[in-house]
């Protein structure tokens, strides 16, 4: 009944649209997102231009995240927006497929970099437009299901063309399987985007769009920015939210751009076992989505982020000391069980504590210090293995992570945020 076409109701046809949205986005997760890095260590790049496909588009979205939420208030049809915005930003991929074919050697992982970059410009209208669209195609009382569900399906999806996607990449010459991959992976984004266009949302009513014209033209830029530091300084527990999240992301980033260099160049690990490496990385994510959204409420999100925080630090750690490339799977299972808990623990405290009727903003403020942490992270964790290499940066940055995870500490307790939930 989830997928098939016996709903009657504009919310069934909904959650089946996004649902069938989400496993299509698996292929794209699976393929380019996983594979871009792995091409570029394969190419020679660098670890710190491997870092700036984290750190470039994020410092892009620092820049332009509030405007492209701005411009997303103005207009009526979300769903056309968004699909828009997503083909925009999907059609980079065929274009990183032909840079082999027509850019010099040297200059293919500097332009495979700016071509990533330049892709995240329209992802700061679809971003905003996905959440304006899903509070609105998806019943509050549904939502917390229907996202564990997808979320859930999108990882099994995920994992499974991760493994495909590397048996393959093995048995066809360089770079032809690559640039095969990244083709594979826009046209499942095509049909993510076909499944999105299929959602059903009222038009945004022009009352709603005047109201939110008349609260940007009611004071100028300067003032608006600084009524609204005013009033997130006012809301301590976001303070102490944001203090902890954003030091914990900076030390949770640095080493993204070293684990590629490393499975490649020190392992000498071929693509069927990255592909497996993500296979058993993403089989973990799926129970770890099911067992966090059980034991949650028993344990509340800071005993969460703490536990998940302290255990996820040991993955780079493991990865550093994997004696062979077959010990990169039960790292990877490590990396899967806890960086669940870490999503579903900074999402939900996020919104506890956020003020009630002011999340949006709120959230919005969130999502560019995330952006700078990001942005910072990656290139910390370069120059880091600059000064000392790529295996003691990794060793060293598990131990920033445990010692960033005290900051949770900052956060309510599970009986205080009980309370705080019920006033």
């Amino acid at each position: 009944m989830l997928l098939g076409h016996g709903s009657q109701t504009v919310e069934d046809r909904n959650y089946r649209n996004l649902m069938l949205s989400g496993l299509w986005f698996g292929p794209v997760d699976g393929g380019i997102f996983n594979f871009l890095p792995v091409f570029l260590a394969r190419l020679g790049a660098s670890a710190s231009l491997i870092s700036l496909l984290t750190s470039a588009p994020s410092f892009l979205g620092i820049l332009t995240y509030l405007p492209g939420g701005a411009y997303v208030e103005r207009q009526r049809d979300l769903v056309r927006v968004l699909v828009r915005a997503v083909f925009v930003s999907r059609l980079f991929y065929p274009l990183i497929a032909l840079v082999p074919l027509v850019v010099p050697g040297q200059l293919q992982p500097s332009v495979i970099v700016l071509l990533w970059t330049l892709a995240a410009l329209p992802s700061a209208i679809h971003i905003p437009a996905f959440a304006a669209m899903m509070q609105r195609a998806i019943p509050v009382e549904r939502r917390a299901r229907f996202n564990g569900t997808r979320w859930g399906l999108m990882s099994l999806v995920s994992g499974s063309s991760i493994a495909l996607f590397g048996f393959m990449l093995d048995r066809l010459a360089f770079p032809l399987g690559y640039q095969l991959v990244f083709m594979a992976s826009f046209a499942a984004a095509l049909m993510n985007m076909h499944y999105f266009g299929k959602v059903e949302v009222a038009p945004v009513a022009r009352g709603e769009q005047a109201a939110a014209d008349a609260a940007r033209q009611a004071h100028g830029r300067l003032a608006r920015l600084h009524h609204f530091l005013r009033d997130f300084v006012a809301h301590p527990l976001f303070v102490r939210f944001n203090i902890a999240s954003f030091s914990f992301r900076v030390a949770l980033m640095m080493p993204v751009g070293l684990y590629s260099i490393y499975w490649v160049q020190e392992l000498q690990a071929n693509d069927s076992w990255i592909g497996l490496r993500g296979t058993a990385g993403y089989a973990a994510l799926v129970l770890g989505y099911w067992l966090w959204g059980r034991l949650t409420n028993r344990i509340g999100h800071r005993g969460l982020l703490l536990a998940c925080g302290i255990g996820g630090a040991l993955y780079p750690v493991m990865t550093a000391l994997a004696p062979s490339v077959a010990w990169l799977l039960p790292a990877a299972a490590l990396w899967g069980i806890t960086i669940s808990g870490i999503d579903i623990g900074l999402f939900d405290m996020m919104l506890v504590a956020a003020p009630v009727g002011r999340a949006p903003s709120f959230a919005a403020l969130a999502n560019v210090l995330n952006n700078i942490a990001l942005a910072v992270g990656p290139l910390l964790g370069a120059a880091l293995a600059g000064l000392v290499g790529i295996q003691a940066a990794l060793l060293l940055i598990g131990g920033l992570q445990a010692i960033a995870t005290a900051g949770f500490l900052l956060l309510p307790s599970r009986e205080q945020e009980r309370a705080i939930a019920h006033h």
